[in-house]
Order: C-alpha cells, then sequence, then structure tokens
C-alpha cells in the first residue's frame, strides 16, 4: 500500500496544529475540528490530478505532465471524446479545486490569527468548554468560503469562522450563503452601514440594529451626505441587507437611564455603549423614544458585531442632535451621571 495519504496526512496535522497553538483550552477543541475539517479536504481530490495540474501550470517536470496526459487518455477513451479536449478539462478541474484549497487555507489562516488576537471575552483558560461546532455548519462554510477570493471577504468569513468556534450557533446557515453572494461594492456598503447604525443587544442576541435617518423618510435621501443614498440604499436591499421598508421605528426606552443610574440595555454605537438621559423628569411622553430609520434584516444583524466599523465624526453630531431635538442627551455609558 503507498505511504503518500499517511505522508500527507501527517503534513496535514503539522498545519493544523500550528493553526490551534496559542488558542485557549475552552475553544482549542472546536478550533481542531473546524480546522482539520477545513485543512484535510485536499486528501479528498485524486492526488495525481491535482500535481498533474500543478506540473503544468509551473512547468516543473515532463512527468508531472505526462500524468495529466495519461490521465486524459484514459477519460477520452471512455468518453468517446478528442484526448486533447478530456486532457484540458482534467487540468482546469484540478487548477479549480486548487484555487478553492489556498482560499479556503487563506481563511483559516486568518480565522486562527483572529482567535489568537481575541480569544476569549475573559481571556481564561479555566472558562467551560465550548459546546461542539457542527458538522453540517462546516460543511456549507467550507462550500461557501471556497469560492471566497478578495482578501476583505476572506477575513470576513474568517471572523464569521472564529466567532463560530468560541459560541456554536452564532452565525446561521442562511447568513452564510448570503454573504457568499454579495459583491464588493455590497460588502463596502454595508460597512458603511454598520458604521451608522445603533443597536440594542444582549451578550447573546441583537434585538434590534438600525440606520438613524435623521429626518424624515430615508427615500428622501436624508442619509446621502452619509454615503447611504438611495441608490446604495436600493443594492443593500437588493442583497437582502435591509429591511424592504426603508422607513421603520422601534422603541429604544431599554436604553433610557433610569432611577438609581440604571438602563435596561446600552445602546451600541460605533462598537461602543452609549446611553439616552431625558433633559426632563421622565414622563409619559419620555417614556417612549421612537427611533426611526433603515433597519437591518434579521440574518445581517449577526454580522454586525465583526465588521470593522470606520468612524464619521458628521454623523455622531448629526445623531446626537437628532435625540437632542427629541429632549434627550445621548452621551457614552462612561460619561453618565453617577
Amino acid at each position: 500500500m503507498s505511504e503518500e495519504p499517511a505522508g500527507e496526512l501527517s503534513v496535514v496535522g503539522d498545519i493544523v496544529g500550528d493553526l490551534v497553538t496559542g488558542i485557549p483550552a475552552p475553544i482549542r477543541k472546536n478550533a481542531f475540528k473546524a480546522f482539520a475539517r477545513l485543512c484535510t479536504a485536499a486528501v479528498e481530490y485524486p492526488a495525481a490530478l491535482i500535481e498533474g495540474a500543478v506540473a503544468e501550470k509551473r512547468a516543473e517536470t515532463q512527468a508531472r505532465v505526462k500524468l495529466i496526459n495519461t490521465s486524459a487518455r484514459q477519460i477520452a477513451k471512455q468518453m468517446q471524446t478528442d484526448p486533447e479536449y478530456a486532457r484540458a478539462a482534467a487540468a482546469k478541474c484540478a487548477h479549480t479545486i486548487i484555487r478553492q484549497r489556498v482560499n479556503i487555507d487563506q481563511v483559516s489562516a486568518f480565522a486562527a490569527d483572529e482567535l489568537k488576537s481575541e480569544p476569549l471575552v475573559t481571556g481564561s483558560d479555566q472558562e467551560p468548554e465550548a459546546p461542539p461546532i457542527s458538522d453540517d455548519w462546516l460543511n456549507v462554510f467550507e462550500t461557501e468560503a471556497a469560492s471566497i477570493s478578495t482578501e476583505q471577504m476572506q477575513r470576513l468569513f474568517a471572523k464569521i469562522l472564529a466567532g463560530e468556534i468560541r459560541r456554536p450557533t452564532s452565525y446561521s446557515i442562511k447568513t452564510l450563503k448570503l454573504m457568499a453572494q454579495i459583491d464588493n461594492r455590497a460588502a463596502a456598503l454595508f460597512s458603511v452601514l454598520c458604521s451608522l447604525s445603533v443597536s440594542l443587544r444582549d451578550p447573546n442576541l441583537i434585538h434590534d440594529a438600525r440606520v438613524v435617518s435623521l429626518e424624515g423618510d430615508p427615500g428622501r435621501n436624508p442619509l446621502a451626505p452619509y454615503g447611504l443614498g438611495f441608490d446604495a440604499l436600493n443594492i443593500l436591499q437588493e442583497y437582502g441587507l435591509i429591511a424592504a421598508n426603508l422607513y421603520t421605528y422601534l422603541d429604544y426606552e431599554p436604553a433610557i437611564v433610569r432611577e438609581g443610574n440604571t438602563v435596561s440595555l446600552f445602546m451600541t454605537y460605533q462598537n461602543a455603549p452609549w446611553v439616552l438621559i431625558p433633559k426632563i423628569e421622565i414622563t409619559q411622553q419620555t417614556k417612549n423614544v421612537r427611533v426611526e430609520g433603515v433597519a437591518f434584516t434579521l440574518a445581517w444583524r449577526e454580522l454586525l458585531p465583526i465588521v470593522d466599523i470606520t468612524p464619521n465624526e458628521q454623523y455622531t453630531a448629526a445623531l446626537i442632535a437628532y435625540f437632542d431635538r427629541r429632549g434627550i442627551k445621548m452621551v457614552p455609558a462612561a460619561d453618565r451621571p453617577g
């Protein structure tokens, strides 16, 4: 029996070992499972086909080129077609496999860096072990990540993988499939959307996320100066990132500071906690805090915590003024009185 598969598995084991080194114990088991699943997939494909494609591409040896030609003649004989056509098809298939493996390996490497840079909220190896990551989820992730070739999107997929390793069920299969469908322009607009958004969230759930439209219907372009004009909102709608109705509202009363200087939920803006302080005594008028704007769809709320935020001082000033006109101060949570 050939020793080649064992050798390949040994190399894969070394790679996975390098990736999980430095990852805290509570999530190390999930990390090993995920990286082993993603990094060993190349073993499932015919080694001769892959080696032949690499050889043809790099013109390293005539022997490897012969592998492709031999395989092509065998395929052509079975298919009763032109050997040259079969050879080209075999090479194309092998090149596609290699490109997909490179994409997945790059995403895995980015995810490992993410886990090591921010391993756990507490940073303690004494935390309970995370529940197991789903095989079905990993299968879908591998399929979708294989087609991602831009670094921007690879890093987003890496953050999703790292988040799922830390806390399984954080990201739905639906969200993975949607992520794989968006292009670079939509991804850039989503980054703007996240950077301008406010949200109500607890550690396990984002209850609401939206971009406050400041003055009136977003369809009339009040957000255009901040990069979310009507055309941009149409693109976000087409990809299912925002609700079909551009003008919705939700009560942000949980972020109001109450007796004892407490709040039910912080309002998150620019990845920081904020609170809402009524400028007059709380009455029926200030009990409800209606916040209007462009709402995220449920699937895309999941991604809000992992998107890189770009500060926008102009919009921040406009947002503070928006609440001020409603008799409410918007202040960082750390700056609230008491």
